[in-house]
């Protein structure tokens, strides 16, 4: 329910912002994959095209990580402009780290949520850890929705920069 909630907030945001949203919750990542790249081709050529998995992180920590594909030059700034709205909505988290996800390292399990997308850029974005109690008000239904907010953010400035 909690990624629902933010996922929500970022959609409805960015159709706002005049941008089309396919959301896609069913099925293996391999199966979202399969259709996220079938969906690539029907719009036009050198539309700014986004795939974002939307996590929650657990485990301790203390940050919000923005997972981009290790094997593409457009990810890091994407990446970044997400980073960077999430930080001014969440300063409870100590920093929004933008990460390269590759299929053998500690970053396996991000990179697997993103690793079969071939034409939009593929980000596995966990704003928060469940378990951090200096988080829990991220948790909220405000706190989620900024959350989605800042996502539409990052994304809208990064596709500014590239609409055709």
């Amino acid at each position: 329910m909690l990624t629902a909630r933010y996922g929500l907030a970022c959609e409805a945001a960015l159709i706002e912002m005049g941008h089309t949203v396919i959301p896609i919750s069913d099925g293996w990542y391999s199966d979202r994959h399969r259709r996220v790249n079938q969906y690539a081709g029907t719009f036009p050529a050198g539309t700014p095209q986004v795939y974002i998995s939307l996590h929650l992180n657990a485990g301790g920590g203390d940050y919000g990580a923005v997972f981009f594909d290790h094997r593409s030059r457009g990810d890091p700034e994407l990446a970044a402009r997400i980073a960077t709205q999430l930080r001014m909505v969440a300063p409870e988290i100590n920093g929004a780290k933008c990460i390269a996800a590759k299929p053998d390292d500690w970053t396996r399990a991000a990179f697997g949520t993103i690793g079969g997308i071939m034409q939009p850029i593929g980000i596995c974005f966990e704003p928060c850890f469940m378990d951090n109690p200096a988080h829990a008000d991220l948790l909220t239904r405000e706190g989620l929705s900024a959350i989605g907010r800042a996502l539409a953010s990052g994304i809208d400035a990064w596709a500014s920069t590239r609409e055709v």
